[in-house]
């Protein structure tokens, strides 16, 4: 393997996950990826750990070796290749609101934006891009995700955002618990003032066939606009067009 010395945290990384690609069924450990890499044991093992927490390789349980995940690149294709099916549903859900809806999935930590469509409503919130990552559960689809994660994988998320959450809105994991048994209780997510002031948004949870969370859409926009009644009646939009669906469905 032949690397360039810049930039250095990707070539370690790359250096590291493509060792573990060509290793073994019995994996490696710590030392042993240290020697074929030649980095540093502290190194290596800090970047391990991310790739860990990241699912791009495995622990082997209780002997202290890694493996490669080559599951995880399927992963990232299906995402691909599912989130293509929500476009139509995106653009059909703010043809009939009127509003900016946004489709995002789980990134680590973060939710991530992987779609969004303009609707026909003179002022549009357009605040959230494409590949715009934030915690988890401080926007509308980021929180039903959230809500409906099992329960361990919510607890890590937590409290790795726990420092990141005051910037928006004032936020915080108290609160967020909260928001989440109303989300869970209520069958959909609601936040107002929290990743853009002024701003309210609807969020629904999708699961595929197994009842697994994979996605969720959200419908924002300005607090005035977003009465009870209409977020209510906007869910159902969102429900109904992910209904038509096949192999997805709302969670409940």
């Amino acid at each position: 393997m032949h690397y360039k010395d810049e930039p250095k945290t990707l070539v370690r990384g790359l250096a590291i996950l493509e060792t573990l690609s060509i290793a073994d069924a019995s994996g490696l450990k710590i030392a042993q990826i240290a020697a074929r890499t030649q980095i540093s044991r502290p190194t290596v093992y800090r970047f391990v750990s991310v790739l860990l927490n990241n699912g791009y390789i495995n622990e082997i349980s209780d002997t202290g070796r890694y493996i490669y995940n080559r599951d995880k690149l399927n992963q990232i294709a299906d995402f691909g290749a599912e989130s293509e099916q929500f476009k139509s549903v995106l653009r059909k859900i703010s043809e009939k609101t009127g509003d900016s809806s946004f489709l995002i999935r789980q990134d680590n930590a973060d939710s991530l934006c992987i779609h969004r469509e303009i609707g026909t409503y003179p002022l549009q919130v357009l605040s959230i891009q494409i590949d715009h990552k934030q915690p988890m559960g401080v926007g509308a689809a980021g929180l039903a995700l959230l809500s409906y994660l099992p329960e361990p994988e919510q607890e890590r998320i937590l409290a790795e955002n726990e420092d990141k959450l005051y910037p928006y809105g004032a936020i915080s994991v108290k609160k967020l618990r909260l928001l989440m048994k109303a989300t869970r209780e209520r069958g959909w997510s609601a936040v107002g003032n929290a990743a853009v002031q002024g701003v309210l948004g609807v969020g629904v949870a999708i699961a595929d066939r197994r009842g697994c969370p994979r996605f969720a859409i959200s419908v924002s926009s300005v607090e005035a606009r977003f009465t009870v009644a209409r977020q209510k009646a906007v869910v159902r939009i969102i429900k109904d067009e992910i209904a038509a669906l096949d192999s997805y469905g709302c969670i409940k």
